[in-house]
């Protein structure tokens, strides 16, 4: 697609993005009392997902995780080890190293905020057809 087409969807690219943002948002939040427990932003549920499926990271694998600074990565680890959803581990062979992991409370946070945001995703779609999620997810798949 040419420079002029593209840019002549960016305006409706926002409003429906920002449209998708606005009913996520508010249907995690209604579905709350579906999973109590803490509330969690897309960046800790990226980290805590990387953490539950991979193991233990470096702070700088969180960062590549998250495509942000060094210093982003290590504010937001630090708020969840402060939240007590990871820890901090020192190498046992290098004492420089240290390692990140997620702790039970973390995953139990991670379940939690799993099952809103799917009970979030299956009101938000529950009125497209198997076509059109199939087209949507190829869509999703294809940006970036």
């Amino acid at each position: 697609m040419d420079s002029d087409r593209l840019e002549a969807y960016i305006p409706k690219l926002e409003s429906s993005f920002d449209h998708v943002v606005r009913v996520m948002a508010a249907a995690a939040a209604a579905y709350q009392e579906v999973a109590p427990g803490p509330k969690l932003s897309a960046s800790q549920i990226i980290v805590l997902r990387a953490l539950q499926s991979r193991g233990a990271l470096q702070v700088s694998e969180v960062a590549g995780e998250l495509t942000v600074t060094l210093s982003a990565a290590t504010g937001l680890v630090d708020r969840l080890v402060k939240a007590g959803l990871a820890e901090r581990e020192r190498d046992l062979r290098d004492r420089r190293v240290v390692w990140v992991k997620i702790t039970p409370e973390g995953e139990s946070a991670l379940a939690a905020a799993l099952q809103r945001r799917r009970a979030a995703f299956r009101n938000m779609v529950r009125n497209l057809s198997a076509e059109d999620l199939e087209r949507l997810c190829d869509i999703l798949d294809r940006m970036g």
